[in-house]
Formats: structure tokens, C-alpha cells, sequence
């Protein structure tokens, strides 16, 4: 039996249909099951990777994996939601700010601030302040937009098969509904990383053909050449902010279950 978390409904579903499968994405329950025979389907054929603690590290290389290639993977998931982290880091000078007056109420009326002298009290409630005045110098605000405009609505996903290979890393990103939970729930559920025996994530290789600079291929058109410029521009930017370099590897998730019994 399995327990999931994520599922890309779509991929699946294309996959399912290139398989001969029928599809019945009539509910989340008929995809889940529509994914167990195709999952069964790509784990028989050949080259798939399996991942997780007994695999042999020495083939961790780049040459070892290849584009769109089945990785079925085990070991540490960490999943971060930067867009809700970035919204929820915006109301916590606020909330440190309740919490520091709370704080010093319930401190003005226990035995320990009665012995306290004003001074030290007074002492104790700046001391906060400092702390809220040095979160508020991070301009959350602004770095909410950064990651906003860079993650828009999915959730970072890494799998680290091994604890004694820590750069031997999957990376990947998955769309924020596939997942069964909002950000919030996983968050209470699992915190933002999942060490339990297990869990599997099946997953597909991206390879993006080397890290050889872009050239320009000019059209002649000189507003459209002057755009292409701005959009490799844009996609440097881009690979130096979130895209992965070995030994991290990237990845499209299908998948991200739990085994249960």
C-alpha cells in the first residue's frame, strides 16, 4: 500500500497512455492507481537507477545518468516551499513583537520579576527589541518578491540518498497542487524534511546538455535579437539563482509516496 503525498497527475497520465494504460482521472484515488501499474511498467525497463543507500557511489558521475532517465529514490526528502516560507517570514516581526509583550506582562507579574530591579527588566524588554530590529533589517518584504517572481508556485524537492554521500544530491521541483497537503499542513506535518524509512520518490533525469554558453542566433530582426539577449540574460540569472550543478543532479518528480504495512 502506498501513501502519497505528491503525484504529477499529467505526466502520469501521458506515460499511463503511452503504456497502452487506461487513465480514469476521474479522482485522485483512480491516478494513484493508474500510477502503481505505470509505475510497475517503467521500473521494468532497462537503465533505471535506483537510489538510496546501497547504491555505488563511485557512479555518481555525470556521465552516469541521462536525460529523462527513471530514478527510483529512497533515503532523506526535504521539501521547501519558498513562496510560503517567504509569505510567513513577512508576519513574524509582528508576531515576535506580540510574543516580547507577552513576554515581559507575564515577567512584570511572576516571582522572578519582582526580584528583578526596573532597570534589569527594562534592560531585558530592549534586548527583544534589538532582536526584532535586526529581522526586520533582512526586508523580508523584498525578499518575499525575489522568490515570488524566481519559485512562483512550487515547492523545492530534494532527495539525498545517502548520509555519508551528502553532495550526491536529486533535485527537483514539483508544482504546489500535486501535492495531497497545502504547504502549511506538510509544514506541521513533516517540518520541511522527512528522514523515515520508507519513503520513495520516482523521478525522471533532467540533462541539460553541458554548461557550455549560450550563442545568440540572430534572425536579423533587430528588436527579436535584442530580446534573445535579454532572455539569456535572464536564463544565467536564473541557473546562478536555482538551477543545480553537479554533483547535484536535476530531476522531474511523478511521484513522492510513502510505503504503509
Amino acid at each position: 500500500m502506498r501513501d502519497f503525498i505528491y503525484l504529477d497527475t499529467d505526466r502520469v497520465a501521458s506515460l499511463a497512455a503511452q503504456f497502452g494504460l487506461e487513465h480514469a482521472a476521474a479522482d485522485r484515488a483512480a491516478s494513484e492507481r493508474s500510477f502503481a501499474e505505470t509505475e510497475k511498467r517503467l521500473l521494468a525497463r532497462d537503465n533505471v537507477a535506483r537510489l538510496d543507500a546501497s547504491f555505488g557511489f563511485e557512479k555518481w558521475t555525470e556521465e552516469g545518468f541521462h536525460d529523462g532517465q527513471v530514478v527510483v529514490a529512497g533515503g532523506v526528502v526535504r521539501l521547501i516551499d519558498f513562496t510560503w516560507l517567504a509569505a510567513a517570514l513577512g508576519g513574524l516581526p509582528a508576531v515576535l513583537r506580540k510574543m516580547s509583550k507577552l513576554e515581559m506582562d507575564a515577567l512584570r507579574s511572576s516571582e522572578e520579576g519582582r526580584r528583578m530591579s526596573k532597570t534589569a527588566i527594562q534592560q531585558r524588554s530592549q534586548e527583544n527589541q534589538v532582536a526584532i530590529q535586526k529581522v526586520e533589517e533582512f526586508k523580508i518584504e523584498e525578499l518575499g518578491t525575489v522568490v515570488r517572481n524566481l519559485y512562483g508556485d512550487v515547492v523545492r524537492i530534494k532527495i539525498r540518498p545517502s548520509a555519508e554521500h551528502a553532495g550526491a544530491v536529486l533535485i527537483g521541483s514539483g508544482y504546489v497542487g500535486n501535492f495531497s497537503d497545502t504547504p502549511a499542513v506538510l509544514s506541521q506535518k513533516y517540518g520541511i524534511e522527512i528522514n523515515a524509512p520508507g519513503w520513495v520518490v520516482l523521478a525522471q533525469i533532467n540533462a541539460s546538455g553541458g554548461g557550455e554558453a549560450l550563442a545568440p542566433i540572430p534572425v536579423g530582426n533587430r528588436m527579436e535579437d535584442s530580446f534573445e539577449q535579454l532572455a539569456m540574460l535572464m536564463n544565467n540569472a536564473f541557473k546562478v539563482a536555482s538551477a543545480p550543478a553537479f554533483p547535484g543532479v536535476s530531476v522531474t518528480p511523478l511521484g513522492i509516496y510513502r510505503k504503509v504495512g
